[in-house]
């Protein structure tokens, strides 16, 4: 009977999620349409038709409609269903990991606004300035609660609260406000190195103020995490179509560079697991080669970058969002 009652919460807070991914993609498409979430009600971009109520049911209608519009057969865009699923499974694993709690319903409204910022960031590769700055206030918000309900149970167990210079530095309040400026500057600092190599950002200005609204919600530790992990999603997502491009552009020393390295950069940690580097002598002649290789490649991807035809492009934000996603559910 518990795990009856268990599964039908779950199964409640999935389709409330549903309900919400619904909403959250009016935010996203109508911030880039610079039109009200309010008013007018949902139509067909096509048509203008005005949607009746079993086309608006969370990801049932695009199959029921077999992803069409009802009125004149005009494609719906994937994005619907999708960011309805991806809110849905949100809402019920941070469910299902911090059950019901205030943890759970912050969870859930961050997740919210991670979503939208990565649908704006990912379709029109467009952050704007009010959905991070709502991530911060949220981040922000709820270290205050934190510190203050800290503070309470000090009084309450131990019967009074001792200020220190350890709690100035280490209470959730300052750990927010240094992931706020640390996420910014951080972020500005490494685009602004775009310029050196490249002659433009590394990264979008929008970027940089969703490094900070990450450093507000998880504090400026976690920060360090998750900037370190979206590189490493980065890397996965833009490898392959850096290379497909190089060799649309038949750069051929750029991608067999790029091959060596990686190749060698695998044999060698392989090396150091087996044991084949124990000694000094050969472990710091294959580090020089490694660094070599590593040099050599860095060279001529910055010789093709430099030609504005040869950059491959695509979103950071997402890539941080879903290191955020990562660490918010760890």
């Amino acid at each position: 009977m518990i795990i009856v009652l268990f599964f039908t919460i779950l199964l409640f807070v999935f389709i409330i999620g549903l309900c919400i991914g619904s909403f959250l993609n009016v935010v996203i498409l109508r911030a880039l349409s610079n039109e009200s979430i309010v008013y007018p009600a949902s139509k067909c971009p096509k048509c203008g038709q005005t949607l009746l109520w079993w086309h608006n049911i969370p990801v049932l209608s695009y199959i029921l409609l077999r992803g069409k519009c009802g009125f004149c057969g005009e494609k719906i865009s994937i994005q619907y269903p999708v960011v309805e699923l991806l809110t849905g499974l949100m809402f019920a694993i941070l469910f299902l990991e911090y059950g019901n709690s205030w943890d759970t319903l912050f969870g859930w409204i961050v997740g919210s606004l991670l979503i939208v910022i990565a649908g704006t960031d990912w379709r029109e590769k467009v952050v704007f300035d009010m959905h991070t700055y709502l991530l911060m206030g949220a981040g922000l918000v709820y270290s205050i609660i934190a510190t203050g309900y800290n503070i309470y149970q000090n009084y309450a167990i131990l019967g009074g609260f001792q200020f220190s210079t350890e709690w100035l530095v280490n209470n959730p309040v300052t750990g927010s406000l240094l992931g706020i400026i640390i996420g910014f500057v951080l972020l500005e600092a490494v685009a602004r190195l775009g310029y050196l190599a490249a002659g433009t950002r590394a990264f979008g200005e929008g970027d940089s103020f969703i490094a900070a609204g990450l450093g507000s919600v998880f504090g400026w530790k976690a920060l360090i995490g998750i900037l370190i992990l979206s590189v490493i999603i980065q890397f996965i997502i833009t490898l392959p179509v850096f290379i497909k491009k190089e060799i649309d552009n038949r750069n051929r020393m750029t991608v067999l560079s790029l091959a060596a390295f990686i190749i060698y950069t695998a044999a060698f940690f392989m090396a150091q697991q087996f044991g084949w580097l124990a000694n000094s002598t050969a472990y710091i002649a294959s580090a020089l080669v490694l660094a070599g290789l590593g040099i050599f490649t860095c060279r001529e991807i910055l010789i093709g970058i430099k030609n504005p035809e040869n950059r491959t492009y695509l979103p950071f934000g997402p890539a941080m969002i879903l290191a955020g996603f990562v660490i918010l559910l760890l």
